[in-house]
């Protein structure tokens, strides 16, 4: 099958759904287990961040060295809390998302390009109803730290499209689009409010999914 020349990713928490605390409890959670230390997941914030570098970070935070078996493992148990802890409370849909996957899907290949690991982004997207539009293309959080080689990562396995979009709800998420040239649409259902996101230089800014039209006629859908 030839691979579609047109793709659009996207970013997972913040821009189609929200769970909170169920990321960061789980991360906690086999934080402790894998490593033997109770950690404070509050003061971390995950908006714009990558599993990867929450882990580096809490790891140096506790003065554990660099051991990629026990990082292995972590990111092996990390998927099983998270998926424990969506059974408890599913994640939240934000309004429109549905609507919006199943209309371009029909005409843009959709990809991922999100801070969690590959194994916790398609929880997510499993236990939220999204997971039959997205294949498994995608940059991931456990694929590298940085935002921006993890969106080089995602063009690269879905064949470098001809075209190319980037949604998400950080200013990361339009740096990463901005540097691998691809349109930024940022979306105003995370931490960041318009005004923030539009001074970051996106290329197009939703309030939410309910309001995609200027989108819609952006991808000629």
């Amino acid at each position: 099958m030839t691979a579609p020349r047109r793709y659009i990713f996207c970013d997972i928490d913040g821009t189609l759904l929200q769970a909170p605390g169920a990321g960061s409890s789980a991360f906690g959670d086999a934080f402790a287990e894998v490593f033997g230390v109770p950690v404070d997941m509050a003061p971390i914030n995950f908006a714009g961040a990558t599993d990867i570098r929450v882990l580096a970070h809490l790891m140096r935070e506790q003065h554990i060295p660099h051991n990629p078996a026990l990082e292995q493992l972590f990111f092996e148990r990390l998927p099983v809390f998270l998926d424990r802890n969506m059974n408890a409370a599913p994640p939240i849909v934000f309004p429109g998302v549905g609507d919006f996957l199943a209309r371009v899907s029909l005409h843009w290949g959709l990809g991922l390009v999100t801070g969690n690991s590959k194994s916790c982004a398609y929880i997510k997207l499993r236990h939220a109803g999204l997971d039959p539009y997205f294949g498994n293309v995608g940059g991931f959080g456990d694929d590298d730290g940085d935002r921006n080689r993890m969106a080089a990562l995602a063009l690269e396995r879905a064949g470098h499209p001809e075209r190319a979009f980037l949604l998400g709800d950080t200013p990361s998420d339009i740096e990463a689009a901005r540097v691998n040239g691809m349109v930024s649409v940022a979306v105003c259902n995370g931490s960041f409010d318009r005004a923030t996101l539009e001074a970051e230089g996106a290329d197009l800014v939703l309030d939410s999914f309910e309001d995609a039209g200027g989108l819609f006629r952006a991808l000629d859908v």
